[in-house]
């Protein structure tokens, strides 16, 4: 089995590493430079993205996309702001009998989900998503690690499944698309707020209290969108958010402290060496789909504030703050509280009518 990995970033190239690694599968990792595919292929290191890890020789480096095309199924590593353009120019190339893995953690400018940009060139049914709480340099390390594989097709989700799956990294499998793809996305969106906590030092009580209420904010935006409510307690949610609000290697987390510390993103991008942290374009197409939907998300309007219209971020966490005040469970989270106690409540009576003291 061959699987084409498109792009070499730091998480494509991982993906390729590990996939090549126990020599069960042919990876061809493709990159559009021409001089980075050449280097990598030449030094068995991509030394941008992913320096200090060898890339095993099963893996082919290409700049030619007709050639990645002729494996049986693609993962798609690209940063979201830049899939629909490689959508357009590799749709064409997508045979019936491929499938279709996207690993982007980002929401399109207009606010679409991966899964909905590649569901437009190709089955619905042949396109899985995986998200997870999954640093990118840990996983190439061999360190262990789990992530979600979700799909409307079961059986789509499990051939990925036993396709990306090793021994240090087990992967599970689930339906709900929606809730995979969001949680992961917007929890980059609560990961540059976490990092500002840390940037202006306001301690672990803080950062706490502020990745909780990401939580919940994530909830809100995902059951609103129709995600099933144990997909945000999983991996995919409270996992992803946990890691990528506290590693040292988030890209996200580091953007955010960073703000907080007076530097600009453009500044920041250029420490990041080209890197993409996805909150920045994320937050804006969140905050704009919460608008539409009028679903109450303050954490991602004051990033947007921060982020497009120069608000001091200081400011932004005081006004956070300073929000009325009011129960911890509201809203669609209310609703979804009251039935899982009143069905337990339901469960438990049913069990005292059917025990023999109650006869």
């Amino acid at each position: 089995m061959t699987v084409a990995v498109l792009q070499a970033g730091s998480w494509g190239t991982t993906l390729a590493t590990i996939l090549a690694r126990d020599g069960r599968r042919d990876v061809i990792l493709w990159t559009r430079d021409a001089d980075q595919a050449r280097d990598i292929a030449a030094r068995r290191e991509n030394r941008r993205y992913l320096p200090g890890i060898r890339l095993p020789d099963q893996v082919e480096v290409t700049s030619d996309i007709e050639r990645a095309f002729r494996a049986e199924d693609v993962i798609v590593a690209a940063p979201s702001i830049g899939v629909l353009a490689l959508r357009e120019r590799i749709g064409p190339l997508l045979r019936h009998d491929q499938r279709v893995l996207s690993v982007t953690k980002g929401l399109a400018d207009g606010g679409q989900r991966m899964s909905e940009l590649w569901a437009e060139v190709i089955s619905r049914d042949r396109v899985a998503v995986l998200s997870g709480p999954n640093i990118s340099r840990e996983i190439a390390a061999g360190l262990p690690a789990a992530t979600v594989i979700a799909s409307v097709a079961p059986e789509t989700a499990k051939h990925f499944q036993e396709l990306v799956g090793t021994p240090m990294f087990r992967a599970y499998t689930d339906i709900d698309v929606v809730g995979v793809e969001l949680s992961g996305a917007l929890k980059n969106i609560v990961a540059l707020g976490a990092g500002a906590v840390d940037g202006m030092g306001y301690g672990d009580n803080a950062k706490a209290g502020f990745i909780t209420r990401g939580l919940a904010e994530i909830a809100r935006f995902s059951f609103a969108k129709g995600a099933n409510p144990l997909t945000v307690a999983g991996l995919a949610g409270v996992g992803d958010l946990v890691v990528t609000c506290m590693s040292k290697h988030s890209r996200n987390r580091t953007v955010g402290e960073q703000l907080a510390k007076g530097l600009g993103l453009d500044e920041i991008r250029q420490r990041l060496g080209g890197q993409i942290a996805e909150g920045v374009t994320t937050a804006e197409a969140t905050y704009r789909a919460a608008q539409d939907t009028g679903v109450t998300m303050p954490i991602t309007e004051q990033t947007h504030l921060v982020l497009s219209e120069g608000k001091p971020i200081r400011q932004a966490m005081r006004d956070l703050m300073e929000r009325e005040r009011g129960d911890e469970v509201a809203g669609p989270l209310a609703e979804i509280s009251r039935l899982i106690t009143s069905t337990a409540a339901a469960r438990r009576d049913d069990s005292a009518a059917r025990s023999p003291s109650s006869r």
